[in-house]
């Protein structure tokens, strides 16, 4: 896969190691990363969804691999170009 070199891989595996049954469920894992967005939320509105602040490597392993994607001529970083100019 394009953006995930043999030496970023290494790196998660040592990071997240390589049994994933400590997190039931993908969101799990992805909260565990600070990836997913805390949202605010008051009488059924959305006041705000931001992701929090963290120093979790495998995180910051993971937002690399995006943006090596997002400058990759395949079709993955075209879909990641146009999610990035839609969001902002």
């Amino acid at each position: 896969m394009h953006g995930l070199g043999p030496y970023l891989v290494l790196k998660l595996i040592s990071e997240c190691g390589t049994d994933m049954s400590r997190w039931p469920t993908a969101k799990h894992f992805t909260s565990w990363l600070a990836l997913s967005p805390g949202s605010k939320i008051s009488g059924g509105k959305v006041l705000s969804s931001r992701t929090r602040r963290t120093k979790n490597r495998a995180a910051a392993l993971l937002r690399l691999a995006a943006a090596t994607i997002g400058r990759s001529q395949t079709g993955l970083g075209a879909f990641y170009r146009r999610l990035a100019s839609r969001l902002g």
